[in-house]
């Protein structure tokens, strides 16, 4: 900074009397009084830091604001995108990677419960049968509780196939769910031991297919897959609607507290939920500020708490609690 300019910052910092005391003494000295430019400036800010700003000032601020973006929501976040269109993606995705695959890493362990790679798959075969059947009005499903266990007997049955002809049935199990949910999306379906609509779903097994692809890509030595902004904040809208639930299915609801997440990246946002089932979003106890999509990844019980790198304010034991429940209603 030259000289000049030097000088003409410290009379300005003199006229807002913003110096320290011995910077004060100095530039007094040095400067003299401020110009009058200055002085009338100074004495503007100093008149509109003592007077009280006009009663419909925040209403009318807040109005306009909403009237630009919706609330929660940065100007340039992502919206979220149809959650047929969420899983037909997802399910492209998974297709592209099964295609990828070599013979050994068909036969990498991929999965704790499921086992290798084309047991994993084999096993999704198993779901889209589920589905197809849930999806099914005319249709009666055993009562089947355990997400695992209800795949078996396919898993069983496709031992001795190819890896490639299971991800081929996988694939067109996958394609003639996408066929079977055309209509009214909002009606009720079985989903093993809770009721969702259509949509949630759609959105649950789009969270289901991409946990399933880290398992593989983690096991087969790939990058962790990365869903596009669009589907992300479909999976994040829909967490968040799903907190309530989730925590009561937990059996760690807290009627009358509410939570305030706010989700950073570009599928980011701000919501405010309520803890506990059939409640307002009343004013928050705690706020969570994390990135979206490793909150989802906790979620689809991809990301340990212990992991995630979240700031917690407010009531910490609320928050820990919150965050802990939001992987009750995963599949694997």
């Amino acid at each position: 900074m030259n000289g000049t300019s030097s000088e003409e910052e410290a009379a300005a910092l003199l006229a807002l009397d913003a110096l320290l005391p011995g910077e004060q003494a100095d530039a007094e000295l040095r400067i003299g009084m401020p110009p009058a430019g200055l002085a009338a400036a100074a004495a503007l800010l100093a008149e509109d830091t003592v007077t009280a700003p006009p009663p419909e000032l925040r209403s009318a601020t807040l109005i306009r604001a909403a009237s630009r973006r919706p609330p929660g929501r940065p100007v340039d976040a992502a919206l979220p995108c149809d959650p047929a269109v969420a899983f037909d993606r997802t399910a492209a995705d998974l297709n592209r990677l099964l295609g990828s695959l070599t013979d050994a890493e068909w036969n990498a362990p991929a999965h704790p419960e499921h086992g290798r790679v084309r047991d994993l798959v084999a096993h999704l075969v198993g779901v889209e049968r589920l589905v197809l059947r849930w999806l099914d009005p005319h249709d009666s499903v055993p009562d089947l509780p355990d997400h695992v266990a209800a795949t078996r007997p396919v898993v069983a049955e496709l031992a001795g196939a190819d890896p490639r002809d299971i991800a081929r049935q996988w694939y067109e199990s996958a394609r003639a769910v996408r066929a079977a949910v055309a209509g009214d999306r909002n009606r009720p379906v079985v989903f093993h031991d809770i009721t969702v609509s259509v949509d949630q779903l759609l959105v649950t097994r789009t969270g289901e297919l991409w946990a399933h692809a880290i398992d593989i890509c983690q096991a087969t030595g790939r990058p962790v897959p990365q869903l596009d902004s669009e589907r992300m904040a479909t999976l994040c809208a829909a967490l968040m609607a799903a907190v309530p639930l989730a925590l009561a299915y937990q059996g760690t609801a807290a009627p009358g507290r509410a939570a305030r997440f706010v989700l950073t990246g570009p599928a980011g946002g701000a919501y405010t939920v309520p803890l506990a089932l059939q409640a307002q979003a009343a004013e928050p106890d705690v706020t969570i500020v994390t990135d979206a999509v490793s909150l989802c990844r906790v979620a689809v019980r991809r990301l340990r708490v212990e992991d995630l790198d979240a700031a917690i304010d407010g009531d910490r034991e609320l928050g820990g609690l919150v965050l802990a429940g939001l992987g009750a209603l995963a599949r694997d």
